[in-house]
């Protein structure tokens, strides 16, 4: 295009020199010719960007995370001339398609198009744009090039990959220990909690009383929903969707993965969230797993960098009579750092998932009870849990 746009620029010097030199009705002929046609082509340009049409569309309305679909796009001329240069560039920031060159260009004869049927890979659990993302209209003389934002968006709502494990080293350990306070359930465990009015003033620990001063409530495992509580960070730790997709779709789809493991081995589980609010799910078999997996595909994480909302999760008392406790993080926390601390107090054993692309693991020399296993964005659950 450069080599043409500096030919049109000599041919255009050329007639001027021609016509201050020359004169005569062959030099201004060719004065105007050479400043008529790049006229001419830039029109033709302008005219083809305003009539240009793109149809795309998926022949699924939600996909899943790493699943393909099938996506189909048309490039339509509906004039009466050609259209001599069409190249499309795709979003390729979180989705994949398979089988298209990205610099092909297509050439439209009058009232025809291009009809391509191809496999569309969203990577990321979601909400954003997929498929064209830019057209670039050329000239015939190419010496003009217009290069413009699909007009014609194709948005999606991409769904959470649930990975079905047959096995989650580490997990089955936790497991196995709410398994056994099951066989235990309304025996008198030494579990404490603050005293709320409406309790049962028997159920006072004497003993705790007078070495915190303040009335301590003993806890009964009968008393729990749920066999383990899960705990998943809330928050979202960039504005930008390229930090904050890759980590929230890892998340969710480790939170969706723990928890139909723990409910295919027949261990109940307390999922505990935030967003304007304390959310809480009670899952008691698999049968309840489709409505969570719908819940949670829609959850929107918390735009909050000061960690108030997070503290306020890990603050609460709802359902620490649980057996085991599991922590999906991005970030281990003095929030974090404090609860499972007092969890370890009670000899309650706590695995935290910590889902960073960082490979620096945070020292937890202090809480033995607890364990670690770190899960990078791009990692596949049935490689790492396995």
């Amino acid at each position: 295009m450069l080599r043409n746009r500096l030919i049109a620029l000599g041919a255009f010097i050329l007639s001027l020199v021609a016509i201050s030199l020359v004169g005569g009705p062959a030099t201004y002929g060719f004065f105007f010719f050479v400043l008529i046609v790049p006229s001419v082509s830039l029109i033709y340009s302008i005219i083809v960007f305003i009539r240009f049409k793109v149809y795309q569309r998926l022949d699924v309305s939600s996909p899943v995370a790493g699943t393909p679909a099938t996506y189909y796009f048309v490039l339509r001329n509906e004039d009466k001339f050609a259209h001599s240069s069409v190249k499309v560039g795709f979003y390729t920031d979180f989705s994949d398609i398979s089988g298209i060159e990205p610099d092909t260009e297509y050439e439209l004869l009058p009232d025809t198009g291009i009809n391509r049927e191809t496999l569309l890979i969203c990577r990321y659990r979601g909400d954003y744009e997929v498929g064209i993302r830019t057209v670039t209209i050329t000239d015939y003389l190419r010496l003009f090039s217009i290069r413009f934002r699909n007009r014609e968006k194709l948005r999606v709502t991409v769904l959470p990959r649930l990975e079905i494990l047959e096995q989650m080293s580490g997990l089955d350990e936790v497991l196995l220990a709410a398994r056994d306070a099951q066989a235990e359930k309304n025996e008198p465990d030494v579990l404490l909690r603050d005293y709320l009015p409406g309790d049962d003033i028997r159920r006072i620990n004497w003993k705790a009383m007078a070495r915190t001063g303040k009335p301590m409530i003993r806890k009964y495992i009968g008393e729990n929903t749920s066999d383990i509580s899960i705990i998943m960070d809330p928050h979202r730790y960039s504005n930008e969707p390229a930090v904050y997709l890759p980590i929230e779709n890892k998340m969710i789809e480790a939170l969706l993965a723990i928890s139909y493991y723990s409910l295919s081995k027949g261990i109940t589980a307390g999922v505990y969230t935030y967003d304007s609010r304390l959310k809480v799910y009670a899952l008691s078999s698999t049968d309840s797993f489709e409505d969570f997996y719908a819940g949670i595909s829609a959850y929107h994480f918390v735009e909050n960098t000061q960690g108030e909302m997070y503290a306020r999760i890990l603050g609460e008392q709802t359902g620490v009579t649980s057996a085991a406790y599991v922590f999906i993080l991005h970030e281990w926390s003095d929030e974090a750092r404090a609860y499972a601390g007092q969890l370890a107090g009670y000899r309650i054993p706590v695995m935290v998932y910590l889902i960073s692309d960082s490979d620096v693991m945070p020292d937890t020399s202090e809480l033995k009870s607890v364990r670690f296993v770190h899960i990078g964005c791009e990692d596949r659950l049935n490689e790492v849990l396995i």
